[in-house]
């Protein structure tokens, strides 16, 4: 399930391009103020599936118009009203949001540097869901998705672009995986899927800087267009998860290309 959420706030704030880690920390802080358990274990451990774990939620772009962009930075939100999109898979986590809005509609998110936007939650609105069908779909990636995978001699997993002859493999993976921990997480039983995709150019990288272990990281994802062709409930663990790793952080938000 998706909602749009409408912020208010002053004419002119400056929002930079690394907001990511502060709507996570706001997610987790809304989810808290209605349920500190679920918020923390959320957070803490996730939903665990074959020994990775995953938080079956994502969040897309911050928007509001008009705006002037100040180049490497971020821009300045000439309006005195902004969107955001967040998705959840699991109603759970849904009604302990919204719950938690309606607690606390003000807050204030703070950015490096010093920068901050005061904001009041004036319009929450649960956008309707889309009819998902066994079959083939198109989508878009709209904030760089990420894949990474463990290499022989390297400390840290490594990226890899859609350039990889394995990369349709693991992006596949890793969707399923997240499914499947969904499925776990309620008591139902596994089961294999035949999963196809094709990528289109053109594919664009993008570098999201989001805070991970304590630390601010740059993570590269990328955008493209894809066709998936797949049960209609794998489609729908993409739409609402996102595509790739970190999508709890702002990366892998997907829309559906409508004919």
């Amino acid at each position: 399930m998706r909602l749009k959420i409408t912020f208010q706030h002053e004419s002119g704030v400056f929002l930079p391009y690394d907001y990511q880690y502060a709507i996570q920390e706001w997610i987790y802080r809304t989810l808290a103020s209605a349920d500190t358990e679920l918020a923390m274990r959320l957070h803490d451990i996730g939903y665990p599936y074959d020994g990775k774990s995953f938080k079956l939620f994502s969040f897309g772009q911050w928007t509001g118009f008009p705006y002037v962009r100040k180049k490497d930075e971020g821009m300045w939100l000439n309006t005195t009203h902004s969107e955001l999109k967040i998705s959840f898979v699991l109603p759970e986590q849904l009604s302990t949001f919204v719950s938690g809005l309606f607690k606390d509609q003000r807050h204030t998110f703070f950015f490096k540097g010093g920068a901050s936007i005061p904001v009041l939650t004036s319009q929450i609105e649960i956008l309707p869901e889309p009819t998902f069908d066994d079959g083939t779909a198109t989508y878009k990636i709209v904030t760089g998705a990420r894949i990474s995978v463990g290499a022989e001699g390297h400390e840290h997993p490594q990226y890899k672009g859609p350039e990889h002859k394995d990369y349709d493999y693991l992006f596949i993976q890793n969707l399923v995986n997240k499914h499947r921990s969904s499925l776990y997480h309620k008591g139902e039983e596994t089961k294999e899927y035949v999963i196809g995709m094709q990528i289109f150019d053109p594919v664009k990288t993008q570098l999201v800087n989001v805070l991970k272990n304590g630390h601010f990281v740059n993570m590269r994802g990328y955008k493209f267009e894809f066709e998936l062709t797949a049960p209609a409930e794998i489609h729908r663990t993409l739409y609402y998860a996102g595509a790739g790793e970190e999508c709890s952080m702002g990366m892998g938000w997907v829309e559906r290309n409508e004919n």
